[in-house]
């Protein structure tokens, strides 16, 4: 997309990770699916475009998507900016973390924030601004 505002290009991918029955543990799967991610996202933006990098991609912090895709560039948003979590009380499952965010200029987030009031899902809305 085009912000005209601050006349520049933003690209926005957007990924639904692999669900795994034995819970959010790295797997070669999901490593493949975080690599394919990276590489579609660098395929569609320019080197001077916004990146925005988000989705449920259904993980832990301490990953190996979420440290494949910050080898690439990116700075997640959801534990850098101190949220203890995307889930709100309709999840009864152990593990507060589904949902991330990440960006490759920093600088130009004016707002980030995970909402928990109102649930309208088991997963909180991610809202960024730039």
């Amino acid at each position: 997309m085009y912000d005209y505002t601050a006349k520049r290009a933003v690209s926005v991918t957007h990924m639904h990770g692999l669900r795994d029955l034995n819970g959010k543990l790295d797997t070669p799967e999901r490593a493949a699916q975080a690599q394919r991610l990276r590489d579609m996202s660098s395929r569609l933006s320019e080197p001077e475009d916004v990146v925005v990098v988000c989705g449920d991609f259904n993980v832990e912090p301490n990953s190996e998507t979420l440290a494949i895709l910050a080898d690439s560039g990116l700075t997640e948003l959801v534990t850098g900016r101190g949220f203890e979590g995307t889930r709100n009380t309709k999840y009864k499952k152990p593990g507060r973390f589904a949902d991330y965010m990440l960006v490759n200029q920093e600088e130009v987030v004016k707002s980030f924030d995970v909402i928990h009031d109102p649930e309208v899902s088991d997963h909180c809305p991610l809202v960024l601004g730039l």
